[in-house]
């Protein structure tokens, strides 16, 4: 099954549903029905993410340079919460903006060896991102891992509060979680049209 997502890997979208159903048909023809009911299953991927995976297939050392630039943040990250040491953060998030900046020129490049639009830039850098740095997140939590012991900080004396600004700012958070709430909710029926405009158009052979 491996070889047959291999052998479409490179297929672009506006050809991937009839070059899925020939490895479908060639597979079926050589006694195969299973693994051909699998291939067949496969669905043709955004542009966005096309271009995303040819990014990932035929540039991995600029992936791997924000993989480690990444690994390196989160460190520091972690460093400088619990030592105070916030020159190897400075010092990791100018690599992390560096290994982006080459991870981005990757993608025009993709972009430009199969004709795409530009537009489609920030998409695919955006989808690259946030897949390398869910593979480098450690317990859900960028940087800060489940058992990462926090050094105690004595307890500061704070006036008293005035009780408009604490219900402003009660009102503030209440605002943003709510404003938060909403662009949740618009990537999901986004990415639930994608998925719905995807599978109509395969299924009109656009």
């Amino acid at each position: 099954m491996q070889n047959e997502r291999d052998e479409l890997a490179d297929v672009p979208p506006e050809e991937f549903v009839a070059a899925r159903d020939a490895v479908a048909r060639k597979l079926k023809s050589e006694g195969k029905s299973d693994e051909a009911a699998e291939v067949k299953k496969l669905r043709k991927p955004t542009v966005t993410r096309w271009v995303a995976d040819q990014v990932l297939r035929h540039h991995a050392r600029e992936v791997d340079a924000l993989r480690s630039a990444m690994r390196r943040v989160a460190s520091a990250q972690e460093a400088a919460i619990t030592r105070g040491d916030r020159d190897a953060l400075s010092d990791a998030t100018a690599e992390r903006r560096d290994a982006m900046a080459a991870l981005g020129k990757a993608v025009d490049d993709v972009l430009a060896r199969d004709e795409r639009p530009r537009h489609h830039h920030d998409e695919v850098l955006g989808a690259i991102e946030a897949g390398v740095t869910a593979d480098v997140a450690s317990g859900g939590t960028f940087g800060l891992r489940d058992d990462l012991e926090l050094p105690e900080r004595p307890a500061r004396k704070t006036a008293p509060r005035d009780r408009v600004a604490e219900r402003r700012e009660a009102q503030a958070r209440a605002a943003v979680e709510a404003a938060e709430a909403r662009v949740a909710r618009a990537r999901e029926e986004l990415a639930n049209a994608e998925a719905a405009l995807a599978e109509v158009r395969e299924r009109h052979g656009a």
